[in-house]
């Protein structure tokens, strides 16, 4: 008997959400992984090279292809794209991104400077991009308003009108690889991750929602831990899938939701930004995976990083056990 063929996932998402996932995901045997990441991320590192340069924004490229690099193999490598300078005219600048930038201006497109980078971090798996475009994001506000830029509705405003919807200022199609990448696979993994800016953001290229709606493959989605200020503020788990079920086009055929208390020094701190843990009003279904999935270390704040970032995470490991089950 031959081997058994790989089954293909793909991740739909950015930022340390998709690192989380694809961390874990990359020790199951037998799959095959594809990261489809944002191409509307405008603040910190990203953004200051995405207006000096005009390029593609890599930085949720970068943290893709970090968490699929060889462990063993490129350890120093991995540490050395994941660098951001502390000081200095490069003080928040990211190693990555810089790399990234400088090898897309010598080989010509986005593209190619992702497929370098991953055959020199040893990558399984592979990075593509949702658009061969830069995209900006606005959302509309309940009150009227709207906000442009990704970076912008990424603030932790508490109390801030709700986003009613969200679109692209230009006219933004989701790119071949990416289609390509959803109709071969066997599982769609979507979040965690603010659930504006990191996975509804890319369902707001022209083409994937109606790609994900026809595909075949089994969606997934992981609940977050916590609300985000000025996003998702009282949002529960329920709303969190009426979201999603609205922008993807149909509703997540298994749900992934951390059940369990947090310590109480880690609600202090989310507690600071008017951030709490996610209610769970979901019904008891079958479709509905609960358990214990959060790693309750404190991520640490990394020097010259200047975009927030979650204090807890999801356990990389623990998801990929869940993921596996599927399969």
């Amino acid at each position: 008997m031959g081997d058994l063929p790989r089954k293909n996932i793909v991740t739909i998402g950015g930022g340390t959400g998709t690192f989380v996932v694809l961390s874990g995901l990359k020790h199951v045997e037998g799959v095959c992984l594809k990261a489809i990441v944002s191409v509307a991320d405008d603040g910190g590192s990203t953004g200051r090279l995405r207006d000096g340069y005009g390029f593609l924004p890599l930085g949720d490229a970068r943290q893709a292809l970090i968490a699929l690099a060889d462990d063993t193999g490129a350890p120093l490598m991995r540490s050395l794209f994941d660098y951001r300078f502390p000081k200095g005219d490069i003080n928040g600048h990211n190693f990555g991104n810089l790399f990234l930038i400088a090898l897309t201006d010598i080989l010509g497109s986005d593209a190619l400077a992702i497929e370098a980078a991953s055959k020199i971090l040893r990558v399984d798996g592979r990075v593509v991009p949702v658009s061969d475009r830069p995209a900006t994001l606005v959302a509309h506000l309940e009150n009227g308003e709207k906000i442009t830029g990704e970076h912008l509705i990424d603030e932790r405003i508490s109390g801030r009108s709700p986003i009613v919807s969200l679109e692209t200022k230009e006219s933004v199609a989701v790119s071949p690889d990416a289609l390509e990448a959803v109709a071969e696979a066997d599982v769609l993994i979507l979040g965690p991750g603010d659930l504006f800016t990191s996975t509804v953001a890319n369902f707001t290229v022209s083409g994937l929602t109606e790609a994900v709606t026809g595909a075949k493959a089994h969606l997934v989605y992981i609940v977050n831990l916590f609300t985000k200020a000025g996003q998702t503020d009282n949002y529960t788990a329920s709303h969190h899938i009426e979201e999603i079920t609205r922008y993807v086009g149909r509703r997540p055929d298994t749900i992934i939701m951390h059940v369990g208390a947090f310590p109480d020094d880690v609600l202090e701190l989310y507690k600071k930004e008017n951030e709490f843990p996610i209610v769970d009003d979901l019904p008891q279904d079958a479709s509905i995976i609960r358990g214990s999935f959060a790693d309750v270390i404190v991520a640490e704040k990394v020097a010259g990083d200047t975009v927030p970032r979650s204090f807890i995470r999801h356990d990389s490991m623990k998801i990929a056990t869940a993921i596996r089950k599927l399969l």
